[in-house]
C-alpha cells in the first residue's frame, strides 16, 4: 500500500526523522511498490492464455507508468541535488507550494470506507499495535556521556553515566506506549540542575534507553486478536499466509463471477461505459480511488476487467493514472494532522510526481504508447509461458530492489568492493539485454508468434500494419 508507506513517510519526515531529500526516493520507490497488488490480482487468469495476456499487460501498465517515471525524475533529483545541495525539481516545486499555502490549511481527517468496512473484520485476528511500530520507527535516543566533575547526586539505582534528549514527537508516542513507565522517567534537571544538556527544544532524561529497551523493543506489536498468543513473528507469519490463501481463493471467485455476468448485452453497455475520452477516465479513476483511499483496489479491480475483455488495456492506462493521483490524498490528509511544513511538502512531492509523470508520458500519443507496449510485451510472454509474472514479481519486486540495498551497504563497507560488485550488476544486465536484442528472444517466442501479436496489438491501438512489422523485428 503505498497510501500507508507515504503516511509512514509524512509522520518521520514531520517528526523530523527523516529529511525532505531523502524521503523523495521512498515516495517514487512506494509508486513502483504498490503495483504489485494488481499485478498478484492478474495471475488469476493463468488458466485461460488470453485472458492472462490481457490481465497481465493491464495490470503491469501501473508498473511501466511509475518505473519510467522514476528512471525520468529519480536521475534528475539526484544530480540537481548534488548540485544545490537540496533536490531538483520535485523538491523544489513542493517547497514553494508548501510555504504559499502552509497559513491557509486547517486540520482535516478522512475515514477510508475499505478501510471502515474491513478493519473489524481483521481486527478479529490481527490486531497491530501501532503504538509500538511508531515508537520503533522513531528509533531509539542517543545516548549522550555526563560531564565529569559535575555536581549532583545520583541515586544508587540509577545509571547516570549517559543521559538522553527525547524529542517531543517521542514523546507524544511513549505516552501511548507505556503512560505510567513514561512518567516516572527523571529529567536531568532532577539530579543534575546544572547541566548543560544542549538538548534545546527536547526534554533531557536519564535511562531512557531503559525505558526504551523494555517498554518499545520489548513491547508486543500483536497485543490483540486470534493470533496475538503466538507471537509477533509466527503470528505476523500464520496471518500473512492466511490473508494470501483468502486473497487467492476471492480473486478466483471474482475472475469467475465476472466471466459469469459480463455477457452478451451487459458486456456491451460495460464496454460503451469504459468507450470514454481518456481525460475523463483519469477524473473517474481519481475520483474512485479519492472514495475508497487506495489506488490498488481501484487497479485491482479493473485488472480483471481487462482480463476478460471489457476493459481494453489501453484504456487501462488513463485510469490507473487518476488512480495514481488518486491516493496522494491520503498522505496529504496525513500532512494536514502532523502540520508541519517538511511532512506537508513531502506529501506534495507524492502529488507532483504522479501530475509531472502524467504530463510526460500522455498527452503526446507517442509518449503513451511507451508504457502501453512495453506492458503489452509482458502480457504476451506471459501468454506463452505462464511463469512469467511470477517470475517479472519476484525478480522487480524482490531481487533488483534487494541487489541494490546490498550493494548500497556493500559501499560503506568498502568502496572498492561495491564498484567491482556494481561494474558485474551493470555486465550482466547489459549482457542480458545484448543477448536479447541478438535474437535471444526468438527463444521464448518466435518470430512469427511475434509478428502476428504485433499486427493484432496494431489493430486494437490503431496503427498501421508496416509500423507493427517494424516493432516486431525489433
Amino acid at each position: 500500500s503505498s497510501s500507508t508507506s507515504t503516511s509512514i513517510v509524512v509522520g518521520l519526515v514531520g517528526a523530523g526523522q527523516v529529511s525532505v531529500k531523502y524521503a523523495i526516493p521512498i515516495i517514487m520507490g512506494a509508486n513502483i511498490g504498490t503495483s504489485v497488488t494488481n499485478t498478484i490480482v492478474s495471475m488469476a487468469h493463468a488458466g485461460e492464455r488470453l485472458e492472462l495476456e490481457r490481465a497481465f499487460s493491464g495490470a503491469t501498465v501501473h508498473d511501466m507508468f511509475n518505473m519510467l517515471s522514476v528512471a525520468v525524475m529519480l536521475p534528475e533529483e539526484v544530480i540537481l541535488g548534488a548540485i544545490t545541495g537540496e533536490g531538483g525539481i520535485l523538491f523544489y516545486i513542493s517547497k514553494g507550494i508548501t510555504e504559499g499555502v502552509l497559513g491557509d490549511v486547517t486540520d482535516v481527517t478522512f475515514t477510508s470506507p475499505t478501510k471502515f468496512i474491513v478493519s473489524p473484520l481483521t481486527d478479529v485476528f490481527v490486531d497491530p499495535n501501532k503504538d509500538v511500530t511508531k515508537a520503533l520507527s522513531l528509533g531509539a535516543p542517543a545516548a549522550q556521556a555526563m560531564p565529569t566533575g559535575l555536581t549532583g547526586s545520583c541515586p544508587s539505582t540509577m545509571d547516570c553515566s549517559n543521559y538522553f534528549c527525547v524529542s517531543s514527537a517521542m514523546t507524544k508516542n511513549w505516552k501511548k506506549v507505556n503512560k505510567e513507565a513514561y512518567e516516572a522517567l527523571s529529567e536531568c534537571s532532577t539530579y543534575f540542575p546544572l547541566l548543560n544538556h544542549g538538548c534545546g527544544s527536547d526534554t533531557c532524561y536519564l535511562e531512557a534507553d531503559k525505558f526504551y529497551t523494555e517498554s518499545i523493543e520489548g513491547g508486543t506489536i500483536l497485543d490483540e486478536g486470534a493470533f496475538s498468543g503466538m507471537g509477533d513473528v509466527a503470528g505476523g507469519i500464520v496471518g500473512l499466509i492466511f490473508s494470501l490463501i483468502i486473497i487467492t481463493f476471492f480473486l478466483f471467485c471474482l475472475v469467475k463471477l465476472l466471466q459469469t455476468l459480463i455477457m452478451g448485452t451487459a458486456k456491451k453497455v460495460i464496454m460503451r461505459a469504459t468507450n470514454m475520452n481518456d481525460y475523463v477516465a483519469i477524473l473517474v479513476g481519481l475520483g474512485i480511488t479519492f472514495i475508497v483511499q487506495s489506488s490498488s483496489v481501484t487497479t485491482s479491480t479493473l485488472t480483471p476487467l481487462c482480463g476478460v475483455g471489457v476493459l481494453p488495456v489501453h484504456k487501462m492506462l488513463p485510469m490507473t493514472l487518476g488512480a495514481n493521483i488518486g491516493t496522494t490524498f491520503t498522505s496529504m490528509l496525513a500532512a494536514l494532522a502532523v502540520m508541519k511544513p517538511d511532512s506537508l511538502q513531502i506529501a506534495f512531492v507524492h502529488l507532483f510526481f504522479n501530475i509531472i509523470g502524467i504530463l510526460i508520458w500522455f498527452p503526446v500519443p507517442f509518449m503513451r504508447r511507451i508504457p502501453i507496449k512495453a506492458a503489452c510485451l509482458l502480457g504476451f510472454y506471459a501468454s506463452y509461458w505462464r511463469m512469467v509474472p511470477l517470475i517479472y514479481i519476484l525478480v522487480m519486486f524482490v531481487a533488483v530492489p534487494g541487489v541494490v540495498l546490498a550493494i548500497s551497504l556493500l559501499y560503506g563497507a568498502s568502496i572498492a568492493g561495491g564498484i567491482v560488485v556494481t561494474l558485474l550488476a551493470i555486465g550482466v544486465v547489459a549482457g542480458f539485454i545484448a543477448w536479447w536484442w541478438m535474437g535471444g528472444c526468438y527463444k521464448v517466442v518466435s518470430k512469427e508468434q511475434r509478428e502476428e501479436r504485433a499486427a493484432e496489438m496494431a489493430a486494437e491501438m490503431g496503427e498501421k500494419p508496416a509500423e507493427a512489422a517494424a516493432e516486431a523485428a525489433v
